[in-house]
């Protein structure tokens, strides 16, 4: 092989080999396999490649000519072939970062374009050709994302790379992981895929992708920074930036949901937010409610002191934020009973075998004919109604005012058994202050733009920022691939 790569290198061959890929097989095969070798081993062939359309060819995008029909042809004949899809799966790695093959692909239907790149990968693709498909299916979608994310089909997802990621292993499964991490990362994209998901019962099969990528991303951080990732915090952004985003706040509608909560509450009792992060309830309630206290819990001190310095700022006197501990919500201050307990995508970060135990410590403090709210993603909540009632409640009938969540609302049950009273709260830590100065987390190396996290108080996939190809020159590489994965949210 080397002889012969250094042979067409030395006679600028690799340009005359380009056409024979679209010649009949098994010559076509054969000239495929050859420009695949010599790519992995000179830029002269990645070149020629590039700049003749090989890769627009191979994904059956070719300008109509009076050849045109017969090349395709030739080009689908030969793709028949387990080895030659996985010859072009390798070579279209190779050249997935050329931004000429990003601009002509451009003249093309995106959806097109995707739909060849994910058909590459059908049938038992080898470890190299999962890798080098995964890494041209990565370039396709971060080029010009904005257009051709959309265009990625549901079913592609479904039947091809889902199937795929979670039958391999090491290097090739965390190259299909990136792909999947840019789709299921998109809030928008989630949404229109889901439906489509669950038409085929695969939501469990969904979660099962998501619930791997994640515990790659932590292994990988914990290898490279001794420490698994903050999901809150990606790359150490300020934990408001993710639990305040855009795309959360316009899903959740914060104060309209607090306007509705508060309207059937007798006037000064007090509300209890468990797990209130930075406060995106706590203070659109406590202006819907200036008479009652608004009692804030905590496991998180930078949520702590975010929350305190945020109550500093706006003067909101009637919020008390407090530390809690991780398995019991504890006692209010003076003894005070809450008219209303608010949940928001808590329970999905609690683990199962907890949820009950958490639930059921709320019922004690509970004012009599006090309700308990839970806000969460759809595809969680049959699951988490059942550990909410196990917990000791009933459900009650309530508007569904949050157009990409669920609303779920809760009496306590009379005949559950007594609750046991709540624990005494947890003593303060230093980092609570409102003033401690902390030193920020690391870190995990690697895509600075990617949302990052194995699972946010969303409970879902979040899109990070958008990130288009280069104009010229390459596109962005991805080579570390060390952004971590949101959880998947499917209803927004």
């Amino acid at each position: 092989d080397d002889e012969l790569v250094e042979a067409l290198t030395r006679h600028g061959a690799w340009r005359a080999l380009v056409p024979l890929c679209v010649a009949r097989p098994p010559l076509s095969a054969g000239a495929i396999r050859c420009l695949r070798v010599g790519m992995g081993r000179t830029q002269a062939a990645i070149d020629a490649g590039a700049e003749l359309g090989l890769p627009l060819w191979l994904l059956g995008c070719r300008e109509p000519s009076d050849a045109s029909e017969d090349f395709n042809a030739n080009v689908a004949t030969t793709l028949l072939a387990q080895a030659a899809r996985d010859d072009a799966c390798q070579l279209l790695g190779y050249v997935a970062n050329q931004a000429v093959v990003h601009e002509s692909a451009e003249l093309y239907d995106p959806h097109d374009v995707l739909h060849a790149a994910v058909g590459l990968l059908s049938g038992s693709p080898s470890d190299d050709a999962a890798c080098g498909g995964g890494r041209a299916l990565l370039h396709l979608l971060r080029y010009q994302r904005s257009a051709r994310l959309p265009a990625l089909s549901a079913r592609d997802v479904h039947d091809v790379l889902v199937p795929l990621f979670l039958r391999k292993s090491g290097e090739a499964k965390e190259a299909l992981m990136r792909p999947l991490r840019v789709a299921m990362a998109d809030t928008a994209w989630m949404e229109a895929a889901w439906p489509y998901f669950e038409s085929r019962g695969s939501a469990a099969k969904v979660q099962q992708v998501v619930h791997e990528m994640n515990g790659l991303e932590e292994m990988k951080a914990i290898a490279t920074t001794g420490k698994a990732p903050d999901a809150m915090r990606p790359n150490a952004a300020p934990l408001a930036d993710s639990l305040e985003a855009q795309h959360r706040v316009e899903n959740l509608q914060p104060a309209k949901v607090a306007a509705f909560l508060a309207a059937d509450l007798p006037p000064g009792g007090a509300v209890l937010d468990v797990g209130a992060g930075t406060g995106l309830f706590t203070f659109p309630l406590a202006a819907a409610l200036p008479a009652s206290q608004i009692v804030a819990l905590e496991v998180r001190s930078d949520a702590i002191r975010a929350m305190r310095a945020r109550a500093r700022r706006e003067g909101a006197a009637n919020v008390t934020v407090m530390r809690m501990g991780e398995g019991a919500a504890p006692s209010l201050p003076g003894g005070a009973k809450a008219s209303l307990v608010l949940l928001c995508d808590v329970l999905e970060l609690v683990p199962e075998h907890a949820r009950e135990g958490l639930v059921g410590s709320l019922r004690a403090l509970l004012a009599p004919g006090g309700k308990l709210a839970v806000i969460c993603a759809r595809a969680e909540s049959d699951s988490l109604l059942i550990d909410v009632q196990d917990a000791g409640f009933l459900q009650r009938r309530v508007a569904q005012v949050v157009t990409h969540r669920r609303l779920m609302l809760f009496e306590a049950d009379p005949a559950a058994p007594p609750p046991p009273p709540p624990p005494s709260p947890p003593p303060e830590l230093p980092e609570d202050d409102v003033d401690y100065a902390e030193a920020l987390p690391e870190a995990a190396g690697g895509d600075p733009t990617a949302a990052g996290g194995s699972r946010t108080r969303d409970g879902a996939e979040e899109s990070g920022r958008t990130r288009e190809g280069k104009a010229d020159g390459e596109a962005e590489d991805d080579e570390d691939g060390s952004g971590c994965i949101l959880e998947e949210n499917p209803d927004g």
